[in-house]
């Protein structure tokens, strides 16, 4: 979904119909391009993806992947929901909705809520809270009771499916995962369930918790005199790149909260399906779409004959493809293996930190001096690295992927793409590199 974001004119790339040679000479590199447009183009689509297939559907915008105040103003104008996992971020969320003079709600999940935290959301009347654990319940509880407030709160689920950790880096929906509250009892939800291969990715719990228990905290919240609870919260991970993933994630939840809601006399009327949904960083069809995964959500839903009000938290598909980091080449040089490195004035450590946590690909195009379409070549044997002496400090490899049109040369601009998300809030002066600026390109 980038493509449409960058046009090549009279030899130069071009991003969001600006020239990114002149971008980058006025405000100097490396820099973070926003296109404004293709934030906005984004949420629709998320918003149409879900919405075709469950109706009562919302998107809530996951402020942790980036919460740069200039993207989160125009988020603002298309989201009313944000998902906040910090007081910084609440207090964020407070500043737009006063500048902007709109009720924006929160949805607070972080795993561990400061008094200061939980006293400044329940200052805002439609702030949900969501339960992580037994200790969370009490210490929530603790807190509406001294200021007599009664907040809304979703329960935190973890379904403990099987996932492949070594692929999906950031799944969150396994039986250790560190968020939420595990189901302990699957007998149940394996009898209700119509796959016959269950037993095989819903496996038997090692060891049942006699507190943090999905259960135990559905039934402890519904029994509060301090307490409003509304429905669950579950979170598959960030970036997950498998069908099946979503497909068992939202039929074993989906059943669940069938079977708590029944124990609670109807009181569960939302279902938070965290985040998860993926982007094509390397455009070539590798993950499942929109499409898939909300039509999936949709027939699990359907199948155990419930109609909660769905939301949908995502932070990286809106924001991924909306932006690219603009570098330079300072300085090219030899390497003895017939290749050829150029060192870039950004850095892995602070500036693209999931290439080290993720090993993660990121898409680069020359900007500047492009050769005429007969002239092109394919040149795979650069290496792009970091300013810094670390080692670490480098792209990812992949020649069949990464191509430039030339040879580089010193002072040649990159375009790294789908840069969005998880880069900006991972900004540091590591080894005394200055701090990107962030430029955001408004909708003509």
């Amino acid at each position: 979904m980038t493509d449409d974001l960058f046009q090549i004119k009279n030899n130069k790339l071009y991003f969001d119909g600006r020239d990114i040679e002149k971008l980058a000479k006025q405000h100097g590199t490396p820099v973070y391009l926003f296109s404004e447009r293709k934030l906005k183009e984004n949420i629709e689509y998320i918003q149409k993806s879900f919405q075709k297939n469950w109706t009562n559907s919302e998107i809530a915008y996951s402020l942790k992947n980036n919460s740069l105040s200039e993207v989160c103003n125009i988020i603002a104008d298309k989201l009313l929901q944000f998902e906040v996992s910090s007081l910084a971020e609440l207090q964020l969320l407070e500043k737009i909705s006063k500048e902007k003079n709109l009720e924006l709600n929160a949805i607070v999940t972080n795993i561990y809520k400061s008094d200061e935290l939980i006293k400044k959301s329940l200052e805002r009347s439609e702030t949900i809270l969501a339960i992580d654990s037994f200790q969370d319940l009490e210490n929530i509880e603790r807190v509406a009771r001294e200021i007599k407030k009664k907040p809304k709160v979703l329960i935190r689920v973890n379904p403990g499916i099987k996932m492949d950790n070594t692929k999906e880096i950031f799944a969150s929906a396994f039986p250790d995962a560190k968020c939420a509250s595990i189901i302990n009892n699957i007998d149940e939800i394996k009898k209700r369930s119509s796959d016959p291969t269950i037993s095989i990715w819903l496996l038997d719990r090692t060891s049942k918790p006699e507190f943090d228990s999905a259960e135990n905290l559905v039934l402890r919240t519904s029994e509060s005199k301090h307490l409003d609870l509304i429905g669950i919260h579950c979170h598959l991970g960030s970036q997950i790149t498998q069908l099946e993933y979503f497909e068992r994630f939202f039929e074993v939840i989906s059943i669940f909260y069938k079977i708590m809601n029944e124990q609670v006399n109807g009181e569960l009327k939302i279902l938070d399906f965290g985040g998860g949904y993926p982007v094509d960083y390397l455009s070539d069809g590798s993950v499942p779409t929109l499409k898939s995964i909300s039509k999936s959500l949709a027939n699990n839903l359907n199948k155990v004959n419930i109609n909660p009000k769905v939301i949908i938290e995502s932070g990286r598909f809106i924001t991924a493809t909306a932006a690219t980091l603009i570098s330079q080449v300072k300085i090219t040089k030899e390497s003895s293996s017939n290749r050829k490195i150029a060192i870039l004035d950004m850095s892995v450590y602070s500036d693209l930190l999931d290439i080290l946590v993720a090993k993660w690909f990121y898409d680069c195009a020359l900007v500047n001096d492009l050769p005429d379409k007969e002239s092109e070549k394919q040149v795979t044997n650069w290496d792009l690295v970091g300013v810094t002496n670390d080692a670490l400090d480098q792209f990812i490899s992949s020649n069949s992927k990464r191509l430039f049109t030339r040879e580089l040369k010193t002072n040649d601009f990159i375009a790294i793409k789908n840069t969005g998300a998880y880069t900006i809030c991972f900004n540091s002066k590591y080894a005394g590199k200055p701090i990107p600026k962030k430029v955001i390109i408004p909708v003509k």
